[in-house]
């Protein structure tokens, strides 16, 4: 490929970046075989099918960043949301994203490696938080929400990882019980982290 192609494609996924759809660049006269030469050359890493990093910027991007760009309707939640928030000591290997339970699930991409948690319709906007990143913003639980999140799914994650994020929650500064106690009633497990609550105030 002519050096001003190159030029121009880096332009491309330095205006529209960091992760720019195939049907992006067609739009500026790249076809499918030029597509592919840009991916052979070493140039272009796919992400998914139709997404597309330039490579020598993807050592930059979090694999968190990653999965928000290609997962639009997803909400980074659980222990990538506490980790973010310092509630955890965990370091997950894959990204967790919640995803509202409509139509089918979202074909996911090849990298990074993602949990995907489908949410009921009436439930999944609770605590949404739009999280400022070099990139642009991406969307993640609050650490209300999240907190709620670890006790709704203490029997598959375990009692003692929600008891954490829940001392590590209330030994942190900026904290909103109110809010919690509000996000649990409606999670309709409020009964259920109410006691934890008092005894660790």
């Amino acid at each position: 490929m002519k050096e001003n192609r190159l030029e121009k494609a880096k332009q491309i996924f330095d205006k529209q970046g960091p992760i720019v759809k195939a049907a992006v660049l067609r739009e500026n006269k790249y076809c499918s075989k030029d597509i592919l030469e840009l991916v052979s050359g070493g140039y272009l890493t796919k992400i998914k099918s139709g997404y597309y990093v330039w490579s020598t910027t993807t050592p930059g991007i979090s694999d968190m960043e990653i999965a928000a760009s290609v997962m639009k309707n997803g909400v980074i939640c659980l222990f990538t949301a506490a980790q973010y928030y310092e509630l955890t000591t965990v370091n997950p290997a894959a990204i967790d994203i919640a995803v509202p339970l409509v139509g089918k699930k979202p074909l996911l991409p090849e990298y990074p490696p993602i949990n995907l948690y489908t949410v009921k319709k009436s439930i999944f906007d609770i605590g949404i938080a739009e999280i400022k990143i070099d990139t642009g913003s991406l969307k993640m639980y609050d650490k209300e929400r999240t907190i709620c999140d670890f006790f709704r799914m203490r029997l598959q994650i375990g009692e003692d990882v929600a008891l954490e994020v829940l001392k590590n929650y209330m030994a942190q500064n900026g904290k909103n019980l109110q809010k919690l106690f509000e996000y649990a009633s409606r999670l309709r497990i409020k009964s259920i982290i109410k006691p934890y609550v008092e005894a660790l105030l």
